[in-house]
């Protein structure tokens, strides 16, 4: 839906997954409740994306904080780790991927399988991002599916 007076602004589908509800909001839809970790997500998300297909698949999810830098740093791994595997059914060829994640000792993880996949890689930290926060994106573009999987 293009918002008035914006003939040249893009046009697209906006979807969001959130575990808690959200408002509704004009020109986007929303999963909600709904848990990425859970497959039947997955599917859902796939039900309702126009032409199966997504162009970008961003996150700024984040798991409650447990006070224990560590294990919330693994945590936020893991939770970018699962929607990274929905890549290969959900975003198309040449696609974006953009996450947040606290940096960390698992950050390598993300970050080599983020470079399987995509033909650029890089970490960006918002200016809005306070200067002493851990919080940083990872910014994958050019989705070209896991190099050396086989094509079906």
């Amino acid at each position: 839906m293009r918002p008035p007076g914006y003939p040249s602004s893009p046009v697209g589908f906006v979807l969001g997954v959130d575990l808690l509800h959200i408002f509704p909001l004009e020109g986007a839809t929303f999963l909600c409740p709904a848990d990425v970790t859970d497959p039947r997500t997955s599917q859902r998300i796939l039900e309702v994306l126009p032409g199966g297909r997504a162009d970008v698949i961003l996150s700024d999810m984040a798991p409650n904080a447990t006070g224990f830098r560590d294990l919330d740093h693994d945590r936020l791994i893991s939770l970018c780790l699962t929607l990274l595997s929905m890549t290969p059914d959900i975003l198309q060829p040449r696609g974006t991927f953009l996450c947040k994640t606290w940096a960390g000792s698992q950050s390598h993880r993300l970050q080599r399988r983020l470079t399987e996949e995509f033909q650029n890689v890089r970490i960006i930290k918002p200016e809005a991002s306070r200067k002493e926060s851990s919080e940083v994106y990872f910014l994958a573009t050019q989705y070209q599916g896991r190099k050396g999987a086989v094509k079906q």
